[in-house]
């Protein structure tokens, strides 16, 4: 008669066999399907109204771009006129802070003289104040010198006040110059405005601009991405996560992205999230792709992901 507990011990020897294989590795290669998308992809915007004048055939051909070319014009011919009427404006105003400093000199000089003239009379008055005391001159010619210093008095506090007149306008003259240089930026910022330029070598999506469209401030002109900076995103079980050294899912660890013609990226988990959806169980993850490697994959491009053992 065959013992009821042969299959128990034989599953508890399985069991016991299995265990040792497992502590031996000490690792679980997990496979992985992930989906391979632009970490750094940026959307350009029309910055004002307008239609288009000028395009870049060559960006729209390859759909590449470098940073600073111009890909998209539209018509500037208001913008222009309005900075050649600051830009005029300007000059008119730099002609008048001329004006006001050469004030300035003038008013410098004119105080100058009339301080010496003072000074002429104040001698004047002394010598006759003092003859008069001597008895050499009578009464009234003490007083018409001491009128003419008084004169001579008005005319210096006169000529200080038209140089702090002066000096005010030169104030004054230099706000409304800064106010017209600022005026002068602004219209040349409405003009650049008008030119949409990428920001960085990359490769563009959804250009589909055409001469002739009219288009609105703030609508979306292309999608721009820099080729090497690629990642993978992917979902992993949460128990795949719970034993992370045998699995290898953690962040900084190392994984082979494997493409579908076979080729092998290598990658890090940079990233694992912390909130697993309720229904699936699954957390997002995303991979960090080797620069020199992601420039050879799609965007959207569903690759395989193997992890490894951590290195060291």
């Amino acid at each position: 008669m065959q013992n009821p507990m042969t299959p128990l011990k034989l599953g508890l020897v399985l069991v016991t066999l299995a265990v040792p294989a497992f502590s031996q590795s000490g690792f679980q290669s997990i496979n992985l399907a992930g989906t391979v998308v632009a970490d750094n992809k940026t959307g350009l915007s029309y910055e004002a109204r307008g239609c288009i004048t000028g395009l870049s055939h060559a960006a729209v051909k390859s759909s590449k771009a470098t940073a600073g070319q111009m890909l998209v014009e539209l018509d500037d011919r208001a913008a222009t006129l309005a900075v050649k009427s600051a830009g005029a404006r300007v000059s008119d105003l730099q002609a008048a802070a001329e004006e006001s400093e050469f004030a300035i000199t003038v008013a410098n000089a004119n105080v100058a003289r009339v301080k010496e003239e003072q000074d002429f009379v104040d001698r004047e008055f002394e010598r006759t104040r003092v003859l008069f005391q001597r008895g050499l001159v009578n009464e009234t010619a003490l007083e018409t010198a001491e009128r003419r210093k008084l004169d001579a008095t008005f005319t210096v506090d006169r000529t200080e006040e038209a140089l702090e007149r002066a000096v005010s306008a030169r104030s004054r003259a230099d706000i409304a110059l800064e106010i017209g240089q600022l005026e002068v930026q602004a219209r040349e910022l409405d003009l650049e405005a008008l030119t949409v330029r990428a920001p960085f070598d990359g490769v563009l999506l959804n250009f589909e601009a055409n001469i002739g469209d009219c288009v609105s401030a703030g609508s979306l002109a292309a999608q721009i991405y820099a080729p090497d900076e690629k990642s993978v995103e992917t979902f992993v079980f949460v128990d795949q996560l719970v034993d992370t050294a045998s699995g290898g899912v953690v962040v900084g660890n190392p994984v082979n992205v494997v493409r579908i013609n076979g080729q092998t990226c290598a990658g890090i988990f940079s990233l694992v999230g912390t909130e697993a959806n309720l229904e699936s169980q699954n957390v997002k993850t995303t991979i960090e792709l080797d620069a020199a490697c992601a420039t050879t994959l799609f965007l959207n491009e569903a690759v395989g992901i193997e992890t490894l053992p951590a290195s060291g």
